[in-house]
């Protein structure tokens, strides 16, 4: 049954229509409308010849009493038809505001099915295929070009890696001396330790000279 729906008419009486739905339902809405009119009309009219006949019973007039009770009948009567027909026009008004949903919604899946089959065909997978070796191939041209845009040229290309880092090496020791604490100063109250070392050998001597005289006595 949907297979039917989505199909195209195969004839043009169908959009036609389709086409005169809005058209159709305005009248519909307007023919309620002037029945509810006339039933409320109607309905005034028989509350009216009730009021009469409580007027006739009143005088005692029995006859015009029982002849304003007819008219009434008579008003119920065509309100009662007019209701019919009311509910009529609303089942139709409803039955065509449903096929008019339904047939929207068809159209609606017949061009959004339309739509994706023209995607499908302006893109296929050999475009996919084709569009991401592309894009891959741009990558590795950017990724050369960058490559060749590092590489060191001229003057710059001629220095020795090697040499650069032992000059590295020796700055670095450098500024590690520069960061060592400093030793403290010394007083002039305190000997050095090269005084301390020149007088030792002359106390040697001294010692030395005394006892070569002691064994010589």
């Amino acid at each position: 049954m949907l297979k039917k729906l989505l199909s195209k008419p195969k004839s043009k009486k169908k959009k036609e229509a389709a086409s005169s739905a809005l058209p159709t339902l305005d009248r519909l809405h307007e023919t309620l409308e002037i029945l509810e009119k006339k039933e409320c009309f109607l309905q005034k009219k028989a509350s009216a010849e009730v009021e009469r006949a409580k007027d006739y019973t009143k005088a005692k007039n029995k006859s015009a009493a029982i002849q304003c009770l007819k008219k009434k009948k008579l008003y119920e009567t065509q309100i009662e038809q007019l209701s019919n027909f009311q509910l009529r026009v609303h089942d139709q008004i409803i039955m065509l505001e449903s096929a008019k949903a339904t047939t929207d919604t068809v159209d609606a899946l017949r061009s959004g099915s339309s739509a994706v089959k023209a995607i499908h065909q302006s893109v296929s997978i050999d475009d996919i295929e084709n569009a991401i070796e592309e894009a891959n191939e741009q990558t590795e041209n950017m990724r050369q070009i960058q490559e060749a845009l590092a590489t060191p040229i001229g003057a710059s290309a001629d220095f020795d890696e090697d040499e650069l880092e032992a000059e590295l090496e020796d700055l670095e020791e450098e500024e590690l001396d520069n960061e060592l604490p400093e030793p403290p100063q010394r007083t002039s109250m305190e000997p050095s330790a090269r005084a301390i070392t020149s007088q030792k050998p002359t106390n040697d001597l001294a010692e030395l000279t005394k006892l070569q005289a002691e064994m010589a006595l």
